[in-house]
């Protein structure tokens, strides 16, 4: 058992009188690693980072293993900006403690600020191995897969999330695209349609009425077209394609 603090206990001699003395005990909480390291978790809940990552770096020193030590010194490097330091933070905790889900997943964010899209790729996997239904770590490696043109790796992902029904509209949105862009038009105007639900955007019911009438689906498409006409960035767009709807001159366009 720890003690804080123990009493000595002196006999003032001649009168037999006792009197206690309270001196403090140092625990290992106490020693530099560990009380720099409550300094710099005081700076960084502060925001200030700079200090944060200092304080984080002088308790490593005097002790390299500090696990907690290295992945503060990651967010602080991450809340500077400084990419290449949170990278070598993170890479130390996941070495440390290979089975560390937030150090997998950070390091996957550092990694893809700095475009080195496969070893965040595999970073996230990682995380997601020990996490599988983390929809925050899937979403990002989508979005990083899929922004970096690699939609084919992103799908599975994608799809996953959607079965998870997914609140989030981007993933939808990635998932309509990528199967127009295959051609499965049936599967695109159902993503499509998710994506307008959860947020009424004027370009995601264009493109879902352009869907609709090249599933020759006219009423459903005029509908998508008269939405996306309350939007003014495409309002002007959509009710022209209506009015020539209308008329029955309407061509099939993109978006």
């Amino acid at each position: 058992m720890f003690l804080r603090a123990f009493t000595v206990a002196t006999v003032a001699l001649g009168l037999g009188a006792v009197s206690t003395t309270t001196v403090h005990a140092q625990t290992l909480t106490d020693d530099p690693a560990f009380a720099l390291y409550r300094q710099a978790t005081q700076a960084a809940e502060a925001k200030d980072y700079a200090k944060a990552s200092d304080l984080a770096k002088q308790a490593i020193a005097a002790y390299p293993d500090h696990l907690l030590a290295w992945y503060l010194l990651g967010q602080a490097a991450m809340g500077r900006g400084a990419w290449e330091e949170a990278a070598d933070a993170f890479s130390n905790v996941v070495q440390r403690y290979p089975d560390s889900f937030a150090g997998h997943r950070d390091l996957g964010l550092a990694l893809d600020r700095l475009n080195r899209t496969d070893d965040a790729r595999a970073a996230f996997e990682t995380a997601l191995a020990k996490r599988p239904d983390n929809q925050d770590v899937r979403i990002r490696l989508a979005l990083m897969l899929y922004d970096k043109g690699q939609r084919d790796a992103a799908l599975p992902h994608l799809e996953a999330l959607a079965q998870a029904d997914s609140p989030a509209s981007e993933v939808y949105l990635m998932l309509a695209r990528t199967y127009y862009d295959k051609n499965d038009l049936l599967a695109s105007e159902k993503a499509f349609s998710r994506a307008a639900a959860l947020r009424d955007d004027g370009r995601t019911w264009f493109n879902l009425a352009i869907v609709r009438l090249r599933l020759n689906d006219t009423a459903g498409a005029q509908d998508a077209f008269q939405r996306a006409s309350a939007h003014p960035d495409v309002r002007e767009q959509a009710t022209r394609e209506l009015d020539k709807l209308r008329s029955g001159a309407l061509r099939p366009a993109t978006k």
